[in-house]
C-alpha cells in the first residue's frame, strides 16, 4: 500500500519498478530514501504509473528474486543462457535471460538472471528511458560489504518476498553462495541454508556464523525461531522494513 505521502505528478526522484512474477511494485526514493511506494496487480497498470511519475529523474526496472546464476564474465560473456541451462536446467517457453556486470566481488562477475527481456519489453514500452538493474545484484554487493565491515567469519542474507526467497553466504568477506527458493514452507529456508553452510564447511553452531533476514519478516516471525534453534546469532535487518518485500528494490537505487 502506498503511503500518499508524495505528489506523484510532481516526483522528480527515481522511481523503482519490480516485477516478481506475479505483480508490480515500485518505490519512489530520492537520495537512496524511500518517498512513496505501492503495488499494483497487473502489467497493464504501468502505464497509468508512467502517466503518475512522468516527471521522475531516472527509472529503474528490476525483476524480484529471479532464478540467476553468477559465473566470471570471462566464462559465461555470449553463452549466457547456457550458463542459466547448466544450473537450473532447460527454461521455460519464451524465457530469456540478461546478465549485469560487476568488479566489486573481485575478478569481474556476471549475475544472470532468468526472465523475459525481448524487443516487445512492456516495461521499456511504457518507459522508454527506463533501464534494467538488478536488485539482486545489488543485494550480493550489499551483503559482502557488510560482511567485510562486520567481520563475521560467515553470515548469511536471506530476503523474503511473496513465495521466494533470495539467499546470499560471504564466508571472510567473500561471497560464496547466493540461490533464490521458492521453498518456503516448513524447515525449507532452513533446509537449503544450513545444507550450503555444510558444503562450505560451516557448523550453524559456530559463534562466528551470523543469520541477518530482511524483506517480509518481522521480528517474531516463526522462521525466525526455527534459525534461532540452530544459529547462535539470527538478526532482523529494519532498514525499510516498512517496505516489506519491496524492501529489495532499494538495492537498485544506484
Amino acid at each position: 500500500m502506498a503511503t500518499g505521502e508524495t505528489d506523484s505528478t510532481a516526483f522528480k526522484g527515481t522511481l523503482l519498478i519490480g516485477w516478481d512474477g506475479e505483480r508490480l511494485h515500485w518505490v519512489a526514493a530520492h537520495k537512496a530514501k524511500p518517498h512513496d511506494w505501492g503495488t499494483l496487480p497487473e502489467l497493464d497498470q504501468l502505464a497509468t504509473l508512467a502517466s503518475q511519475f512522468a516527471l521522475a529523474s531516472s527509472v529503474h526496472l528490476s525483476l524480484l528474486r529471479p532464478v540467476c546464476s553468477i559465473a566470471p564474465v570471462a566464462v559465461a560473456e555470449g553463452i549466457e543462457g547456457h550458463v542459466l541451462m547448466l544450473q537450473h536446467g532447460v527454461a521455460d517457453e519464451g524465457t530469456t535471460s540478461k546478465a549485469f556486470h560487476t568488479d566489486r566481488l573481485g575478478e569481474g562477475a556476471a549475475l544472470i538472471e532468468a526472465g523475459h527481456f525481448d524487443e516487445q519489453d512492456v516495461f521499456l514500452g511504457a518507459f522508454p528511458m527506463a533501464r534494467w538493474v538488478s536488485a539482486t545484484l545489488g543485494m550480493i554487493e550489499f551483503a559482502v560489504s557488510e560482511a567485510r565491515t562486520n567481520g563475521w567469519a560467515s553470515e548469511v542474507r536471506v530476503d523474503i518476498g511473496e513465495g521466494r526467497a533470495l539467499m546470499v553466504h560471504c564466508r571472510d568477506g567473500a561471497l560464496r553462495w547466493c540461490s533464490v527458493t521458492e521453498d518456503l514452507a516448513g524447515d525449507g529456508l532452513l533446509y537449503h541454508v544450513v545444507n550450503a553452510l555444510h558444503r562450505d564447511g560451516v557448523e550453524a553452531s559456530d559463534a562466528s556464523c551470523r543469520v541477518v533476514f530482511s524483506g517480509m519478516v518481522e521480528e517474531d516471525a516463526p522462521v525466525l525461531v526455527q534459525f534461532q534453534r540452530f544459529f547462535q546469532n539470527v538478526e532482523v535487518d529494519l532498514r525499510h522494513a516498512e517496505l516489506g518485500g519491496a524492501s529489495l528494490l532499494m538495492h537498485a537505487a544506484s
